[in-house]
């Protein structure tokens, strides 16, 4: 494990997750208390970030950075952007922490680099054959056995409340960017 400054690191365009404000909340009290737990996993040729957008975002915050200076723990990773690329998504999937509309076009992109056979790609992402289908397809929205599919719990939409349930009060619903929308 390497420490830098979190000025030395850059975000990856490409990322696919989102954190909601309270979780965020969350993860700054949590490193607060507890220090850091987790490294940030950088690629080495050109810092961007794999896995650990969010930390690296808090690791902005004021506090933080009057605790630690501006230092981070990075895991240094030696890959192209191809193999960040994949890296990113499986170790985000694991968390169930994806977005659908961003890791459609990220896969595309995987695809387009024609590095990998989408078969490879398909078995490393650990993905089913309908949902590569489907996120290959881009539409994301097929009629074809729609409610039958079981996805993984990275396909949870971001919802309301259901219909029933007993709210008093205006609530704001906090929804992770989508330029789709």
């Amino acid at each position: 494990m390497n420490e830098v400054h979190y000025k030395n690191v850059q975000p990856a365009s490409w990322k696919t997750t989102y954190i909601f404000k309270p979780e965020m909340k969350l993860l700054t009290e949590s490193v607060l208390d507890y220090g850091w737990i987790a490294p940030i996993v950088v690629r080495k040729e050109d810092s961007t970030i794999i896995d650990g957008f969010s930390r690296w975002v808090i690791s902005q915050d004021k506090r933080i950075v009057k605790r630690d200076k501006g230092i981070i723990p990075v895991t240094f990773v030696d890959c192209d952007e191809v193999d960040a690329m994949i890296m990113h998504v499986r170790l985000n999937r694991a968390k169930g922490s994806t977005i659908a509309k961003p890791l459609s076009r990220l896969l595309k992109r995987i695809i387009a680099s024609k590095k990998y056979d989408e078969s490879i790609i398909q078995e490393a992402l650990r993905m089913t054959d309908e949902e590569f289908d489907l996120l290959v397809d881009g539409s994301l929205i097929k009629t074809r056995k729609l409610k039958e599919h079981k996805y993984s719990n990275a396909w949870v939409p971001v919802e309301a409340p259901p219909p029933d349930a007993q709210i008093a009060g205006e609530i704001t619903i906090e929804r992770p960017p989508n330029a789709d929308r």
